[in-house]
């Protein structure tokens, strides 16, 4: 033992300064009597104690004085050395960010309690700071007392706390704090300090989002998966806003723990940009999982451009007027060097690249056909078409009826549309080139066909 101020001893000169006091005054002037034998006999029979110097209640208040004056002295005890390094396992799942109306979230109050600590602990002490749950981040030394980088709370707690804990207590000098809320199904640990900052309530979260896009066209259609982590059964609302021509709602029935699938058909503007998807229930402590961010591409404006002989009928010009007015886009005439999204070809002969351009051809020649290749093929019959293509996808095409076709117009491709005939199943329309760019081949103009009206 030390004192941290041995000047306070000082206070150890009142102790005769008692003693003194303590004392029965002594007579000022002896007298004589003869009755000292029945004085003696009187205090005998009252079983009196004569005056002694030193009593139990002088005893008493010495020690209490001596107790004052060393306590004033600051005793201190040395102890034994104690850890020199410092593991700090902080609990970073997404539910350490539920806030519960004005309280702190548990992510904001293990950030309070370690800046309070770290600031009282001896330079000596090295600190490592490990970050569980969502990306596993670890600081050390001068960045782990700054808690620099650690993020926000976010995604599911896959560590196991416990082991973390006691694999850190294995190494010498060595002293390990966890701080958590208890939540995420794993058990607390049981070695070094323990934290638990709880911060419960109902929750709602959107687990999942799957678009099926319609893209060019502005259709999209989403199925959401939701749930709700509340004691009783109750309703939400979910909504989606952005890039729609009117933002969606729908109230739904939300049971405990359990997932609910909601369906939702949009129609989207041209300009994309982000589409939120947000569910919405009463008491939520935990906003940060209730919504979804879709990118919504731009819907195409395209440039297309019609080919056709001067026999052609004006099918072809008021496909393309149709298709424009669907996906948003115009028609324009065909100049040299000018670009544009898409080619409407109509019979005649055009010098294009089957799969490198961008193409919708109907009876049109070839560039590089020999003379002789191409031969009428007078009203084929439909056998059958590929219904898996998306170009397909829905279409009943068993009314289809072709007057006039030709054979050697088709290029190499993927046949879609096929006709019979004596030899057997000759294709009338192939896809050529692959997911990049793609043209489409018929081999019959629009004008010889009932497709316009189909």
């Amino acid at each position: 033992m030390t004192l941290a101020a041995p000047w306070q001893l000082a206070w150890l000169l009142v102790l005769p300064l008692l003693w003194w006091l303590s004392l029965p005054p002594r007579p000022r002037t002896p007298t004589w009597t003869a009755h000292l034998d029945q004085y003696r006999a009187a205090l005998a029979s009252l079983r009196r104690r004569p005056p002694r110097p030193l009593s139990l209640r002088l005893a008493l208040l010495l020690l209490a004085a001596l107790s004052v004056a060393l306590a004033a002295a600051q005793p201190v005890w040395r102890g034994e050395p104690g850890a020199e390094r410092l593991v700090v396992v902080l609990d970073a799942s997404a539910s350490m960010a539920a806030r519960n109306g004005t309280v702190a979230s548990g992510w904001e109050r293990a950030r309070t309690q370690l800046q309070r600590t770290f600031a009282a602990l001896p330079p000596h002490v090295e600190v490592t700071v490990l970050r569980a749950g969502g990306p596993l981040r670890r600081r050390h030394g001068s960045s782990a007392r700054a808690l620099h980088d650690l993020g926000s709370p976010g995604g599911a707690l896959a560590a196991d706390l416990g082991a973390i804990a006691t694999s850190a207590l294995r190494q010498p000098a060595t002293a390990v704090w966890t701080l958590t809320d208890g939540q995420g199904g794993a058990a607390l640990p049981a070695a070094g300090a323990l934290s638990v900052l709880r911060t419960t309530g109902d929750n709602g979260a959107v687990l999942a989002v799957r678009a099926t896009d319609a893209w060019p066209l502005p259709e999209l259609h989403l199925e959401v998966d939701v749930v709700a982590f509340t004691a009783v059964a109750g309703r939400g609302v979910l909504r989606a806003q952005g890039p729609l021509v009117a933002a969606a709602e729908r109230a739904i029935e939300l049971r405990p723990g359990e997932v609910a699938t909601v369906a939702l058909d949009l129609l989207r503007t041209a300009a994309g940009g982000e589409l939120a998807v947000t569910l919405a229930i009463e008491g939520d402590v935990l906003p940060d999982d209730d919504r979804c961010v879709l990118q919504v591409p731009p819907l195409p404006a395209p440039r297309i451009a019609v080919l056709r002989d001067a026999e052609s009928a004006p099918f072809a010009t008021v496909a393309a007027e149709t298709l424009a007015e669907e996906v948003g886009g115009r028609v324009v005439m065909v100049q040299t060097g000018e670009p544009v999204g898409l080619l409407l070809v109509d019979g005649g002969r055009a010098a294009i690249e089957p799969g490198k351009v961008r193409a919708l051809c109907f009876g049109s020649e070839p560039g590089g056909a020999a003379p002789g290749q191409v031969a009428p093929w007078p009203q084929p019959v439909l056998a059958d078409w590929d219904r898996s293509l998306p170009l397909t996808a829905g279409l009943d095409l068993s009314d289809l009826r072709i007057e006039q076709a030709w054979h050697g117009v088709l290029p190499p491709g993927q046949p879609f549309l096929w006709a019979g005939d004596e030899s057997g199943r000759q294709p009338l329309a192939v896809i050529a080139g692959d997911a990049e760019c793609a043209s489409v081949h018929f081999a019959f103009r629009l004008q010889d066909s009932n497709l316009p009206l189909l």
